[in-house]
């Protein structure tokens, strides 16, 4: 049998929130490297 239509809806969202999630881990896994770095240099 054939999906219903809306699993495809729903899984676009779930997709675009995953990606969501993915970018907003990064970004603060980012920002920690870019404080432990100044960290780093200011303390000498």
């Amino acid at each position: 049998m054939n999906q219903p239509d809306h699993n495809t809806d729903n899984f676009a969202a779930r997709r675009k929130a995953a990606r969501r999630t993915a970018l907003w881990i990064a970004a603060i896994a980012v920002a920690i490297y870019v404080v432990f770095i100044f960290s780093g240099v200011v303390g000498k």
